[in-house]
């Protein structure tokens, strides 16, 4: 039976909630622009970039249980509403802002509002199968192909710049349209102890990213084998506590959503520098493969494939790290890791909506991953004395953050030992003895 207008219509919203959300918290932890703040406030401003980024992120899942409570997609729905609200208004209150306490206090704002808006999402549609598809669909490819948007000169609080008119209006309007339209009666089976679980899952993985990877950023040792050192400490505490969770949940999604993050950590810095493809272009190329991998493996789940296929992106990297930077290349690798993710994450998507909040928070807060795929640039950028720009009038100055570097081969082997990893727990988790029930 075709699709009605009614199934249709929280499809299409979806689509575009989890475009929105997804772009607004995927917020690099580099900020390209200049502004005039002493050196301690500048410290402070690009702390409060990934904090915020993490924090909206996490928010999702308790979002997500908080909204399923009422057994109706009314509510998510209203959310959603609030949510885009709230992201209409900074971007019309940025450009007024001059104080730097009033623009951090946008960008929490927003983060907060980007996470309302994912889990609400997730609430409202997870039990609808084409508007599941279209959720994770969004969500992924946006997380891939977001970076193609350089920031103008327009005031913003993102490196990626401001959220997009065409993201905005339809996010609210269709939002709102589902609020009158939607009067489905949503139940859901999950026991309030996995509700905590997810929760717990979610702060424990954001705090874990966020300290980890302000302590790789913050590494000045000479001797790259030493900060190698403290990278390969962080990579295995991180997957530790992935793993332990993955097992406490029952969840492939989790882990197949780890793998996605660590995979396209090394290509988004490539998408991010390429300015001689058009960016409509690699949008394009991005989303039709996640969908693609995505369409294959809901009728057929293809999660070996899918792996191979993302674990073949830190592979290249780590026999040529130039490879990619070509337009060619470049959009060969976006095609390969689309399907990747569209069939991993696809064979492993989970009924139940906390789990699947929790997934696909994962790949947006893994910061450890984002700064493992930059650590040369890290490493270059800190590992002297801090000297600050040229002065300017009032003991001030005008900072610039530092371009993405290239990636590494050591960098590649790293992504790709997480991949792999990934794969084996998933593999440990699928054999393991279901325990009987008493």
């Amino acid at each position: 039976m075709a699709p009605t207008v009614r199934e249709w219509v929280p499809a299409v919203a979806a689509w575009f909630a989890g475009t929105l959300a997804t772009f607004v918290l995927a917020n690099p932890p580099e900020w390209r622009g200049t502004i005039n703040v002493t050196g301690r406030q500048l410290e402070w401003w690009l702390d409060a970039l990934p904090t915020g980024s993490v924090i909206g992120t996490a928010l999702a899942v308790p979002t997500y249980v908080a909204l399923r409570r009422p057994r109706s997609a009314r509510p998510a729905w209203m959310a959603a509403v609030v949510a885009s609200c709230v992201l209409i208004a900074a971007r019309i209150a940025v450009p007024g802002v001059h104080g730097l306490a009033e623009v951090t206090t946008l960008h929490y704002a927003k983060c907060v509002a980007g996470g309302l808006l994912l889990g609400a999402a997730v609430a409202a549609v997870w039990v609808r199968p084409l508007s599941r598809f279209a959720l994770v669909a969004a969500v992924a490819s946006t997380f891939v192909v977001a970076h193609t948007a350089h920031a103008t000169g327009e005031a913003s609080v993102s490196t990626l710049g401001p959220p997009f008119w065409w993201l905005l209006i339809p996010s609210l309007v269709l939002a709102a349209v589902c609020a009158v339209i939607d009067t489905a009666d949503v139940t859901t089976a999950t026991p309030d102890r996995i509700l905590v679980q997810v929760i717990a899952a979610a702060v424990t993985l954001a705090i874990a990213h966020r300290m980890l990877g302000a302590w790789i950023d913050g590494q000045t040792a000479d001797s790259e084998l030493q900060v190698w050192s403290f990278i390969g400490v962080c990579l295995v505490l991180v997957m530790a506590l992935t793993e332990f969770w993955a097992r406490r949940l029952d969840s492939p999604f989790l882990l197949a959503a780890t793998a996605v993050a660590a995979a396209t950590a090394v290509v988004t810095p490539q998408v991010a520098r390429q300015f001689t493809l058009e960016p409509w272009l690699m949008v394009v190329v991005g989303v039709a493969a996640v969908v693609g991998g995505l369409a294959v493996a809901v009728r057929r789940p293809s999660l070996p494939l899918g792996l191979a296929l993302l674990a073949a992106i830190p592979l290249l990297t780590a026999l040529d790290p130039d490879l990619g930077d070509g337009r060619s290349w470049l959009l060969a690798r976006l095609v390969v890791l689309g399907l990747g993710i569209g069939l991993a994450l696809g064979s492993t998507l989970p009924d139940d909506g906390a789990l699947a909040s929790l997934g696909l928070a994962v790949p947006l807060l893994s910061l450890v991953f984002t700064y493992v795929a930059q650590s040369d640039g890290a490493i270059a950028i800190y590992s002297g004395a801090h000297e600050p720009p040229s002065s300017t009038p009032g003991g001030q100055f005008g900072a610039t953050a530092a371009t993405h570097a290239p990636g590494s081969r050591l960098a590649g082997i790293a992504l790709l030992l997480v991949v792999l990893y990934c794969a084996l727990a998933i593999r440990r988790l699928r054999t393991r003895p279901v325990p009987r029930a008493d």
